[in-house]
């Protein structure tokens, strides 16, 4: 952090310290170095590199020992973002964060050999740790120095001021040194009494235009951090930016309060409702409240908490951290229905823990029908979860205490607000004046109100209107996704040209589209969706050289810049949703719908982007219908690479109401690639066969049929590339030893340079129902044998019609020896078993088997029959034994061969499938 820090001279008194830029001209420093005494006359600050300018006090705190200086930002931290506030809130020994502070101590201040009087400053660095409870009594964090061996503190004066840094997170202000641990123990001031105390955070926002949030620091490397202010709508829509203040859903607010509040040690519990209703802005609020002392315990230490990362800073994640939390902890997850596994970790860990400070887990999520009740089922009567029963939110919810006109001129308000006051911080946004409130009603005629009834749409429409007082150009456009398209390209061409590149509107549209798309993990990823941009935006040129290395790369940075990621992925995305799926179908229009079928099959891609990318498309599937035919014209020209991916996005994490319209689509375009010239017969029927599965999954609530890519089998081989010596391993018929025998798209080596991998070995194929709908259409069937070897079909034979001689043999001779039932009575059951082993066969043998080998051998149908006949023959014979040690006996005996049976009606019936054809 040594671009931050600065030297504070009091030329007034001999007094000199330290102090860090938390903004640019924003300087955070001890009162007893900038005001002595109680001076509050202008101070000189001077940079590691020699800039001076004078600095005014702003705010000060003599109790707390703190001040807050503005001087010219043109002259010292000119590249700085704001500064992030933390606080120490975990005492994980495994993962204890290291702590940095930098300062001009006196023991680097040098005189020069030729002026004994002039001294020269020098920076120190020095790295240490700070456990949260050093704090608990005197209010200060005591920074344990891990590299010093100073022998007095005397030798530390001039640190006073220093900003304290945990995971690049400012957490508090060094003060003064201890005369008592041999100089290697230095005070700090938390950052948290800054933020409790009179008027610190109205002029942090006053100074830097954007309110400070106080973050857990150590938490840092599981969380998401708060979006940098940036000349984007994107930043001032973002709902963690809090510009619009939350109107609407106290009830769901006040009920999530008791809930956090109540006696249980853990607790989990979901939001749910379509996106854009508010479930982020309403976590954001909840932390605010949760943060404040209550005012019947206004000692009592408030909540600490954040929004969980898909991608930890820190691998693997120390999710221990959660559980030893010195204060109450409340964890957000954002999107929940896609990170089931990640949930399932942290859950783990919390339910091991004995006792500690309460923690709730609070899943949001666009829906809760194809996850949450079995969620809830697997977590139920466990410690981290008690009712479990979800809040929803109607779109209604967001605007149920005021009218729709006055919160579109509340938003519009805020925005004008928070505008002005990052203009007055030094954002530049527009050339001409911001309008004063007054001014600004009705100055916007292309906008109409949204009756979506979403509340971003509403904020969205408002800051559209803003925009246009800034930006005259604006009002041409008729309605307000324009407004903030436009206004991204604005933000667009600040970020090239200050690159030294020519702005090309058409292709920073390509890219921004792919990366909202495609998201990127690693560098690696970006790389690829830059490339693959590249690629897309210039399809149908000749392709006479590759792209410029330089370029790609300065694209990168730009996109990097203009996007940066909240967690540890390499970039984020432009937001919200529905922005971004504006600007997608906008790309998407105007290459003639040939976007995003080139885009997601692309080879640089990941499997994980396209992933992402047919998630992003399926989100969005209800707002913007072209990108979901786009994405369904994608997946049937490449099913290999994307189909199995796009039913793990439609079964795992999509609810029914917007996964049937999205499968029915793709139905439609496999069907029609299917009778394409050149389409493959076996792969049209198996992509077909997963897409009718899946159908019949959505319809009829199977659960853990397609939950994830692993349980989809691989699209089959050519025929040329199947082996005639096929046995009875290779047919393997249920999912779980599907993946053991050939192994999951999961499993596969990683493609080098972004190339797809084709499928090792030929893979079953799954049931295929004939679809529900359209019933007038023709039907093609095809049959596929699943075990090809002759010798395995004889085996499977032999064995499966010796057991039925053996049935009928024990059955008919207990018949014919009996006493009790002569005549024709003794001879019916004989046969009736018999009939029965053979529709099991047949029911079994031709179609896919469920996960449990028992359920294939003996459902419960077959138990009771079996102990009904057995009872019976037994009385026949004379012979009267317990009728669960007979049923058993019965099962044992005659299971293997039931099982050889059924395989031998697959090995010569095989399995059916239907494919549509118009």
């Amino acid at each position: 952090m040594e671009q931050r820090t600065v030297e504070v001279i009091n030329p007034r008194v001999p007094m000199f310290g330290s102090g860090c830029l938390v903004a640019p001209g924003v300087v955070l420093t001890a009162h007893h170095v900038a005001c002595p005494g109680g001076d509050m006359q202008p101070v000189t600050v001077r940079d590691r590199v020699g800039r001076t300018a004078e600095a005014e006090v702003v705010w000060a705190d003599a109790a707390l020992d703190v001040v807050l200086l503005s001087t010219d930002r043109a002259v010292l931290g000119t590249d700085l973002a704001v500064a992030r506030w933390g606080e120490l809130t975990c005492d994980y020994p495994a993962a204890r964060p290291m702590c940095t502070m930098t300062g001009f101590p006196r023991a680097m201040r040098l005189a020069l050999p030729n002026d004994p009087q002039t001294f020269i400053p020098d920076l120190k660095t020095v790295d240490g740790h700070i456990k949260p409870e050093t704090g608990s009594r005197g209010g200060h964090y005591g920074f344990e120095l891990s590299d010093a061996s100073t022998g007095s503190a005397e030798l530390w004066r001039g640190m006073s001021g220093a900003g304290a840094f945990c995971q690049d997170m400012l957490v508090g202000v060094a003060t003064f040194a201890s005369d008592h641990w041999q100089g290697r123990l230095l005070y700090v001031m938390p950052a948290a009494r800054l933020f409790a105390s009179p008027g610190f955070t109205d002029a942090v926002t006053s100074v830097t235009g954007m309110a400070p949030q106080l973050q857990p620091a150590d938490l840092s490397v599981l969380f998401t951090d708060v979006p940098d202010p940036q000349l984007s709508s994107s930043y001032l829509l973002h709902a963690r930016s809090s510009v619009v203040p939350m109107s609407g859903m106290t009830g769901q607010l006040d009920m999530l309060d008791a809930w956090c509040r109540t006696s249980r040690s853990t607790d989990i519990t979901a939001v749910t409702g379509m996106g854009g209703v508010g479930k982020t802005r309403l976590m954001t609020e909840l932390l605010h409240r949760l943060a404040q002392p209550r005012p019947e315990h206004p000692t009592a230490r408030g909540w600490t908490g954040g929004f969980l990362a898909d991608t930890p800073l820190q691998q693997p994640p120390p999710y221990g951290m959660l559980a030893t939390s010195k204060y109450p902890l409340l964890v957000a997850v954002d999107y929940a229905e896609t990170r089931r596994t990640q949930i399932d970790q942290v859950l783990d860990i919390l339910a091991a823990r004995r006792g500690g400070q309460p923690v709730r887990v609070l899943l949001l999520a666009r829906g809760h029908d194809n996850w949450w009740p079995s969620f809830r089922l697997a977590r139920q009567g466990t410690s981290v979860i008690s009712t479990g029963t979800p809040v929803a939110i109607d779109p209604a919810d967001a605007l149920s205490n005021t009218s729709t006109e006055s919160a579109f001129d509340d938003a519009k308000r805020a925005f004008n607000e928070r505008i002005r006051a990052l203009r007055n911080a030094g954002h530049e946004w527009a050339t001409s004046p911001l309008a004063p409130d007054t001014e600004a009603d009705g100055t916007f005629m292309g906008t109409v109100k949204p009756d979506d009834g979403k509340v971003i749409s509403l904020h969205m429409a408002a800051l559209a209107e803003v925009l246009t007082t800034l930006n005259d150009s604006f009002a041409r456009h008729e309605n307000p996704m324009d407004v903030l398209i436009a206004h991204e390209m604005s933000y667009w061409r600040r970020i090239v040209e200050a690159r030294g590149l020519f702005f090309d509107e058409k292709l920073m549209r390509t890219l921004v589209s792919v990366q909202t798309v495609t998201g990127a993990r690693r560098r690696s990823d970006a790389r690829a969706a830059v490339a693959t941009g590249f690629d897309v935006h210039y399809s149908g040129f000749p392709n006479t050289a590759p792209h410029d290395g330089a370029r790609l790369a300065a694209y990168e940075d730009i996109l990097t810049a203009a996007y940066p990621s909240g967690d540890g992925a390499h970039w984020g995305t432009m937001g919200p949703d529905l922005l971004g799926a504006a600007l997608v179908a906008e790309v998407e229009e105007a290459s003639d719908q040939q976007f995003i079928e080139q885009l997601l099959p692309h080879p640089h891609l990941s499997p994980e982007q396209r992933h992402q990318g047919l998630t992003v498309i399926a989100r969005a599937t209800p707002d913007q219908p072209a990108l979901a035919a786009g994405a369904a014209r994608a997946v049937a020209a490449a099913p290999k690479q994307l189909l199995s991916l796009a039913a793990r996005t439609v079964a795992s994490e999509l609810d029914p109401e917007v996964a049937r319209p999205w499968l029915l689509g793709l139905q439609d375009a496999i069907t029609e690639q299917a009778q394409q010239p050149d389409a493959d017969p076996q792969t049209s029927a198996w992509a077909a066969g997963v897409v009718s599965a899946s159908l019949t999954h959505l319809e009829t609530g199977l659960d853990d049929y397609f939950n994830s890519v692993d349980a989809i089998p691989s699209p089959p081989e050519p025929a040329s590339a199947r082996h005639d010596d096929d046995d009875l391993e290779e047919d393997v018929d249920d999912w779980e030893e599907a993946e053991a025998a050939w192994g999951t798209p999961d499993d596969e080596d990683e493609p080098e340079d972004g190339q797809a991998a084709a499928p090792d070995a030929p893979a079953p194929l799954p049931p295929a129902p004939a679809p529900h709908r359209n019933r007038s259409r023709s039907l093609k069937t095809v049959r596929i044998q699943t075990i090809t070897s002759p010798v395995a079909r004889a085996v499977l034979t032999s064995v499966g019609l010796a057991h039925l001689a053996i049935v009928a043999f024990v059955t008919g001779s207990i018949a014919y020896f009996s006493d009790d039932f002569p005549g024709p009575t003794s001879w019916l059951l004989p046969p009736v078993i018999v009939l029965f082993h053979l529709l099991i066969g047949l029911l079994y043998g031709c179609r896919k088997m469920p996960l449990s080998l028992m359920a294939v051998v003996l459902p419960p149908a077959i138990i009771v029959m079996t102990v009904l006949c057995a009872v019976s023959f037994s009385g026949m014979h004379g012979v009267h034994l317990n009728p669960v040690v007979l049923g058993a006996a019965w099962a044992s005996i005659f299971s293997p061969g039931l099982l050889a049976l059924t395989y031998a009606f697959r090995a010569w019936l095989g399995q059916t499938w239907y494919v549509d054809t118009k």
